[in-house]
């Protein structure tokens, strides 16, 4: 007799779910159903122009007073190609406005100094009794 109750518990539930099934299909359009409509966009091109001028008007003052002198300027070593990616800064000091040779030399910097601080300030140490 239990067996019974069980098998009909089922067949509701399946029946149940078929149900919300078939009125999830119904009610949803089909073109709406992966797809959310998109949203009208007015002027989108504004402010991606006053970026791209905020981003490039940063960089006119390094280069407009440009009468800066690298230590290795007009030197041999600056005209040889694969050398010279490596030590653009100290052929052209304008390239420290850029970020691609900034981040480096500021990494390094910063790195030596945290560890040279480390090694001096004895409480910056990690605690022997906690490994």
């Amino acid at each position: 007799m239990a067996r019974r109750t069980r098998t009909s518990t089922l067949s509701v539930v399946l029946a149940l779910a078929a149900a919300c099934l078939l009125a999830q299909l119904a009610l949803t359009p089909l073109s709406a159903a992966f797809i959310s409509p998109r949203a009208e966009q007015k002027n989108v091109e504004v402010p991606a122009v006053l970026g791209a001028l905020a981003a490039l008007g940063t960089s006119l003052p390094a280069q407009a007073s440009y009468n800066w002198v690298g230590p290795l300027t007009g030197s041999e070593i600056c005209s040889t190609k694969p050398i010279v990616w490596l030590i653009y800064p100290l052929c052209d000091p304008v390239f420290l406005v850029s970020p691609i040779y900034l981040f480096p030399i500021t990494l390094i910097v910063f790195g030596s100094l945290v560890t040279v601080l480390n090694l001096l300030i004895p409480a910056t140490q990690p605690d022997e009794d906690l490994r």
